[in-house]
This record gives C-alpha cells, structure tokens and sequence, in this order.
C-alpha cells in the first residue's frame, strides 16, 4: 500500500494548483488523475479550445486552419500540465480512475492509496437531456465540438447560457447557420435590461434565437436531423449540440463509502473547503460554487493555505467575475445588491476614443455603497473585460470610485469611461443640498463667492 499526506483527486486546474501549491510547500502530495493529459475540461474542452475557436473566428480561418491552431495551443500549454513536470515539482502522479474504499483509503487500478488528507477537484460533465430521439441522433458537447473533422453547415445548440453563446457565436463567424433553442423567455435574464439589450442585438444578427423553446422529438432524416419544438415549428440540421448546463463529475468515486455527504448532486462543503469528513476537501465544479477556472484556484488556495497554515476562511470571491467572451464581451462582477444604495450607468457615446471607432453602444454600470466604495457591476462592449479589471481591483482593494478621477489617462483611451464614472458620481454629490450650502459657507469665508 501506498501512502502520502495528501492526495489530490482530478487533474483539472483547481487539482493541479493544489498539487502544485502544496509540492512547493514540501507537502508530500500525490495526484491522480484519469488519464496521462493533465489539465482538464477547461485545457482540453473547455476554456483554452473555445478562446482559440472565437479567435480562429474572428479571423476568418477555414475549419482545418481552426481546428489546427486550437490543437497547437492545447499542446503548448499540455507541456506546463505535464506528468514529467509535476513529477519533478516532486508530486507523486497516479494514472486511473480513484474509488473510496474507505475514509482514508483510496484504490487506483487495484492499488491501494492511503493519505491522511484529501483534496477532491474531479470537475464536471455536460449534464444529459431526456429528448425522444436525442440519442439515436447523436449529438455533440462542448467536449466533442473541437474534434469534428467538417464543419457543420447547420448546427442547433440547446441551451442559450455561456457556453451555447460563445461557441454559437464562433460557429457562426466560421460560417454556420446557428439556431439558439432556449428554454427561458429571453437569453442573459441575469442582466441589466440596457446591456441586455445590446448584447442580444449582436448575437441575433448572427444567430437565430428561439426563447421560450423545447425540443420534444429528434430524428433522422438521412445525413440530417430534424428537431420539433415546444412552439409547434421544425427545424433541420446537420448537428445538435447540449450546453444546457454542467453536473458534477462524482459518479466513480464511491463518495459513500468515504460518508461525504451529498445535495442536489454536489459535495457539500463548509466555509474551509472540508467536506462532511474534516480531512476531505472539495473544490471546484464538484461543489455548488462558481462553475469557473479562476474559482477553482481561489478554491485551491484555499485549501492549501488551511491544509498548511489553519485559519479562518477570508472573502475569496471579493472581487470576483465572470465574462461571456463574445463579440461583444459580456461582463459582470458579482457583489450584493442589498448593499447597492446608487447604480451609475455610462455609455461610449460620450468618449472620444469610442467615438474614433464609431461605437455608441459600449455600457458599465457599477452600483456602489453609500461611501462610494464598488459593490458589482456589469458590462458590455469589446475586450471591456480589461477595462473592467481595474473595477475588480477598486473593489478589493476598498477604494471609492472618486479615485479614479485622479488618474491620469492618455486622450484618447478607453479608461475614460472610467473617469466619466468618476465624473458622474462627484458631482452627484455636490449636487445634494448640503453639500451645496456648505460650500457656500466656504466660499463665503474665503471671499470667493458671489
């Protein structure tokens, strides 16, 4: 029998942060992972393939070219999540899929592992539809999207969240005729009217959008697959994708016989990351958090810094945020709005530079607390996730949105947006009537007034 201090389950990137983190710290740590390709969903199906997919899009590539650039960027960053890397980061790597035998056991290929502590990062799947038809078709996910050898001319993707949009959007760029199947009454429900409004303006220029709409039936029609819809209508296409949300990835793990305790299809965790058993941490798309890349490292330091140095859990989501990178970006910085007493909201058309590109449709709105310190935000418009980087950090670091009138911002850029923000909020403020009057006590001290 085998045995380590920790062992890591998963070799996405919370697991390999772990790993890794804890390695540096001269952790006797081991990961397992199910196959010899570290890296994960968002390596191989996820975020590094679709970000490559929208910037083969944009520029006009043929699908050979597009399918060729996302294999070589999977392969450049594979060489940083490699087995012979992590093992000369002095981690121990077990190839096979992990099962609880008992708390503190685990068998990998037969062999028996046993750590006093553990770490689960399995991540998670595309969950499953019950559509008649739907599996003798056959359909895609986002994890089988990028080995298609053609592209489809036609393709219906059920679901309209993130993940439908960005690829959806991509495919069709490429040349695809893309219809969005929704089943709520509009896509980014989630979103200020305003910059809702403008995204789905772009996104039905390039796709067809079908709100408040199932699919009941699937079938064959020669190469072709027709779909009939809760609205009565049919369409027919050559592929159907899923990206109607993500379940986690447990199913192998035999979590009873470990008693980690279970809801709604999650591992249920505490403020430290441990699950019902103390020593068992779970991060990432396993637990009921933020389904996203950069969660699960917040979620990996974490645990690290409980595993080595014990503490209280900080707020590790204070300036957290998520972006659909469509065309445009999609932005929103989570925070709660119980705390939001003012919502400033700012377009492009009063900017310069935006003017110079001839975009009016550019929109931020940060709400803020009553010391003008940011509570969320969202926006929309190109690359406005850079931009709104300064926003998250205003808000971590605890610092009014007054400051940035201070800064000195090259005419004409972008940034002055953000000093418009700026603007707005000042002389909001000494637009109130007491403000008014005691400025006009001070001015009348100093001989400055009328």
């Amino acid at each position: 029998m085998k045995e380590h201090k920790v062992v890591v389950i998963g070799g996405g990137s919370g697991g390999l942060y772990t790993a890794a983190g804890l390695a540096r710290l001269h952790v006797d740590v081991a990961l397992v992972n199910v196959t010899e390709k570290l890296g994960g969903d968002c390596l191989h199906s996820g975020c590094v393939p679709s970000k490559s997919l929208i910037y083969a899009s944009k520029q006009g590539m043929n699908w050979e070219k597009t399918s060729n650039h996302i294999k070589q960027v999977i392969s450049e960053i594979q060489v940083h999540d490699s087995v012979e890397r992590f093992e000369g980061l002095g981690v121990s790597v077990y190839i096979g899929h992990a099962k609880f035998v008992s708390p503190n056991e685990i068998e990998v290929n037969g062999q028996r592992i046993r750590a006093k502590k553990f770490v689960i990062a399995t991540g998670s799947m595309p969950r499953e539809l019950t559509i008649e038809g739907l599996e003798t078709a056959g359909y895609l996910t986002n994890e089988s999207l990028f080995r298609l050898e053609h592209r489809p001319k036609t393709l219906a993707i059920i679901g309209a969240g993130p993940i439908a949009l960005e690829l959806g959007q991509a495919m069709a760029k490429l040349g695809t005729d893309v219809h969005i199947l929704n089943r709520s009454k509009e896509i980014l429900g989630h979103f200020n009217s305003s910059i809702r409004a403008v995204a789905t303006n772009y996104f039905e220029k390039e796709m067809k959008i079908s709100n408040k709409t199932e699919v009941t039936h699937v079938e064959l029609e020669g190469n072709k697959k027709r779909l009939s819809l809760s609205n009565g209508k049919q369409i027919v296409v050559d592929d159907i994708m899923i990206a109607a949300g993500r379940i986690a990835n447990i199913g192998s793990l035999r979590l009873e016989n470990a008693g980690v305790t279970m809801k709604d299809g999650f591992i249920q965790v505490m403020d430290t990351y441990q699950t019902s058993r103390s020593h068992i941490y779970a991060i990432g798309d396993v637990v009921d958090t933020y389904t996203h890349t950069h969660a699960a490292g917040l979620e990996a330091r974490a645990v690290i810094e409980h595993i080595v140095f014990p503490k209280k859990k900080k707020d590790i989501y204070l300036d957290f945020a998520a972006i659909i990178y469509s065309t445009p970006e999609v932005y929103q910085l989570f925070g709660d709005d119980k705390q939001v007493v003012e919502t400033i909201e700012v377009t492009s058309k009063d900017i310069d530079r935006y003017k110079t590109e001839a975009m009016d449709d550019v929109i931020i709105r940060i709400g803020i607390n009553k010391k003008g310190y940011v509570i969320n935000a969202q926006a929309v418009g190109p690359n406005i996730s850079d931009l709104m980087q300064l926003v998250a950090y205003t808000k971590r670091i605890k610092k009014p949105i007054s400051t940035w009138g201070s800064m000195t911002v090259p005419y004409p850029t972008h940034a002055q947006m953000l000093q418009q923000i700026s603007n707005t909020y000042m002389s909001r403020t000494l637009e109130k009537p007491i403000v008014q009057s005691l400025l006009k006590t001070y001015m009348s001290m100093r001989g400055l007034s009328k």
